[in-house]
């Protein structure tokens, strides 16, 4: 995605916390324990913890959806470590999932995994695909499988031998994470940004853009939103956050208001690492 020409806007994270703007919903956190089984590309077969968390979308009061338009739902993962070293971005999980309602719709959740150096647990974060709910009703969301990529290193940085896992619930096909209402209506008010992208990351920094959908009313400014707390409204399609932690994981999302001083729906959210320091 090409960088708008303009300069990006700076800002201190840590600065503007104290500048939150309201008026959007957050998302409902979940939090599911369960109790998987791992097998591993080198033959072993590992009983696993694992902690599923994130959020259901609240575009419409608690945990509901507009039938009309995509939901998005975070998705945190914690499971026990099946390697030793350091693990970061580099390595990621897929969770198959299910949205079981009115109708079934099977969707996958991307996930990358947080640094960590030699720790009995590994923290993955992201979210799943984008879920049409459509017909109206409540659905159910439900967590399946879960295969690993990992990729540990050795305390010098050099690689160690990759480790793949395919992990399968005990308690049978699928795990509850929550449910989802959909409505059969829709909401006037202006479009979600999309296309967020991290276009350059240090080990304090990230720059973001994103695209914006055309509205009835012109766009007045851009609410940016790190780990749920509103950090930046800048007037341009980008920003460039400081003040982040190295060898952090944050979750990252947009909203635009125009110049009536109407929200739109949270972006589709996406999770990046910053850089060792």
């Amino acid at each position: 995605m090409m960088v708008p020409a303009r300069p990006a806007v700076v800002v201190a994270v840590a600065l503007a916390l104290s500048g939150v703007v309201t008026g959007t919903a957050a998302a409902a956190g979940v939090d599911v324990v369960s109790s998987y089984t791992c097998v591993t590309s080198t033959g072993r077969s590992v009983p696993v913890g694992v902690h599923f968390g994130g959020g259901l979308p609240d575009d419409v009061g608690t945990n509901g959806v507009s039938y009309s338009q995509y939901s998005y739902v975070d998705l945190d993962l914690d499971i026990a470590s099946l390697v030793s070293g350091r693990v970061d971005g580099d390595s990621t999980a897929v969770v198959q999932a299910s949205a079981v309602g009115p109708t079934t719709k099977q969707v996958q959740g991307t996930l990358k995994f947080a640094a960590t150096q030699d720790t009995p647990w590994l923290h993955a974060a992201g979210g799943l695909a984008p879920l049409y709910l459509d017909p109206a009703g409540t659905y159910q969301i439900r967590l399946g499988a879960v295969s690993m990529s990992l990729r540990p290193k050795a305390s010098d940085g050099s690689p160690l031998p990759q480790v793949d896992a395919r992990c399968t619930p005990n308690t049978g096909d699928s795990v509850l994470l929550g449910s989802i209402q959909s409505f059969g209506l829709n909401a006037d008010r202006p479009l979600r940004p999309t296309a967020l992208t991290v276009t350059a990351a240090t080990a304090t920094t990230a720059t973001l853009t994103w695209q914006a959908n055309r509205w009835w009313y012109p766009t007045a400014y851009y609410q940016v939103y790190l780990n749920d707390t509103v950090v930046a409204t800048p007037v341009d399609k980008q920003v460039t956050l400081t003040g982040l932690v190295p060898d952090g994981q944050y979750r990252v999302k947009v909203v635009t208001r125009d110049t009536t001083g109407s929200a739109s729906l949270k972006s589709e959210g996406l999770v990046f690492n910053t850089a060792p320091a």
